[in-house]
């Protein structure tokens, strides 16, 4: 059993508390997934700002005392506790405190953190990684697509229908036929050694890993730019790969009928090792 933090308690991680929050009955809130890599927290301002900007997207007020540096120190707190691994993935979640139906009766916040050791850092996956298509219910953009809902009910089907068809990962698409991200994750593309990736106004997460990768090849002066596609259009690329800040870059090895290449991949993976080491 592992311990949690929640609103500044330390309590075990199957606590009956979290059995009648807003975030269990109506998906009222919000998470996000962060890395303490080498025992550092990557990227961890802009997934606090991340966080802030969802909580004001769906009205929950912000604490003053909401801070950097607060989350920071809980973190620190539940760690002295329950550990921190040098590898770990750590969650930040917030949801609406109170009661009411549909309508709440609170706008206050409250929070809480876990953290779950990794076994290992950043390391290049050469294994199969071969993509389906979700198209059962459609990733829009909305003035909340942006960041990680406590109603994870698209992924969770997409994750269901991955392993059901026996696919290692699947995309998602919006109502016009374009792909918004993936189950976890964004994704990236190649074609003829220029670099693309999908817009936020897609319907997908704006996703913290994304971001920065982005930065760092437009400081390397690769050529990288947003761009609307089909599934249809993906299979054509010459490369395909995915990003999230927990295992960095995933390769894609097989879509549809094509079977892509992984060599300019691993090298932006390298690129991204090195930067983070």
């Amino acid at each position: 059993m592992g311990l949690i933090n929640y609103n500044g308690e330390i309590l075990p991680d199957d606590s009956p508390i979290f059995t009648i929050n807003r975030a269990i009955q109506y998906g009222d809130g919000l998470f996000e997934t962060l890395r303490n890599h080498n025992g550092e927290i990557l990227f961890f301002q802009d997934h606090f700002d991340r966080l802030i900007e969802g909580m004001r997207a769906l009205k929950i007020n912000v604490p003053v005392h909401f801070t950097l540096p607060f989350f920071h120190k809980q973190f620190l707190d539940l760690a002295y506790r329950d550990g921190m691994a040098s590898n770990a993935r750590l969650r930040i979640g917030v949801f609406r405190s109170g009661k009411g139906i549909y309508t709440p009766e609170s706008h206050s916040a409250e929070f809480y953190l876990q953290i779950i050791p990794l076994n290992k850092g950043f390391e290049w996956e050469d294994r199969r990684c071969e993509l389906g298509v979700y198209s059962q219910i459609p990733k829009n953009y909305s003035s909340i697509s942006f960041f990680k809902s406590a109603n994870a009910l698209p992924y969770v089907m997409a994750a269901i229908f991955k392993d059901d068809h026996n696919f290692d990962d699947c995309i998602l698409l919006n109502s016009f036929g374009k792909i918004a991200d993936a189950i976890s994750s964004n994704i990236f593309w190649l074609e003829r050694k220029r670099i693309f990736s999908v817009p936020m106004a897609d319907g997908g997460v704006a996703g913290v890993m994304s971001k920065n990768l982005i930065a760092i090849l437009k400081h390397h002066r690769f050529f990288v730019e947003e761009k609307s596609i089909t599934p249809h259009d993906l299979a054509k690329a010459d490369e395909v790969f995915l990003t999230n800040v927990i295992w960095g870059i995933k390769p894609v090895t097989r879509f549809h009928d094509t079977e892509f290449s992984t060599l300019q991949a691993k090298e932006i993976f390298n690129l991204l090792k090195e930067i983070l080491k």
